[in-house]
């Protein structure tokens, strides 16, 4: 009798809980326009020694996470746009660059953060080990104040005999920097990646 009591007292708090969709956080439209690629080009860039390093087989993804709140067992959810990947992949070292803006929501307060734009240069030294490279990031929607505040805005840069304007140098850091990485990544919003200068000295421009 007990047993049958429980059931119907699960039954009936079950039925007055109806999970619901709280909101859907979306990136803006010039919240991504921060990257200028789609995801169908082909990047080409030239190293110290003239050879050309190619880039291609990209791609441009939205994912989504679902954010839970819960409550007696009651879960109302959130749908986030949690980061929006662009993806780039070479045959050199079996590397890769990516272009990422990160949506970030704080559930318990209601706060969506404003979006950071980042960037990575991934490689396979020894299969299937990855070694990357993370470039500091900046936040979407004041990039150039708060490059300028750190140092890493400039209004001007000459590389390889081309200038180029409004430029930003994202400095890069690795977990083995006894190992080839990224030291500097060279940004334009207007067009994109422009360099890459590694840790061995090695500079590759926009070809």
């Amino acid at each position: 009798m007990k047993t049958l009591f429980h059931i119907a007292l699960l039954f009936i708090l079950s039925s007055c809980c109806k999970s619901k969709l709280i909101d859907t956080i979306k990136f803006t439209e010039s919240e991504l326009r921060v990257n200028p690629y789609s995801g169908n080009e082909e990047l080409k860039f030239i190293d110290n020694n003239n050879i050309v390093v190619v880039y291609r087989n990209g791609h441009r993804n939205i994912n989504q996470i679902e954010l839970k709140e819960c409550d007696g067992g009651c879960c109302d959810h959130y749908l986030v746009e949690s980061s929006d990947n662009t993806f780039f992949g070479s045959d050199y070292k079996k590397s890769n660059l990516q272009i990422i803006i990160s949506n970030n929501f704080d559930k318990y307060t209601g706060i969506r953060e404003i979006p950071i734009i980042h960037f990575a240069w991934d490689y396979y030294e020894i299969e299937p080990y990855v070694t990357g490279t993370g470039f500091s990031g900046l936040p979407v929607d004041s990039m150039k104040e708060n490059a300028n505040s750190i140092g890493i805005f400039r209004d001007s840069i000459l590389l390889r005999n081309k200038m180029y304007y409004e430029i930003y140098t994202f400095p890069g850091s690795c977990l083995y920097p006894d190992r080839l990485h990224g030291d500097t990544l060279y940004f334009s919003k207007n067009e994109g990646i422009i360099g890459l200068l590694f840790s061995d000295g090695n500079l590759w421009t926009k070809y």
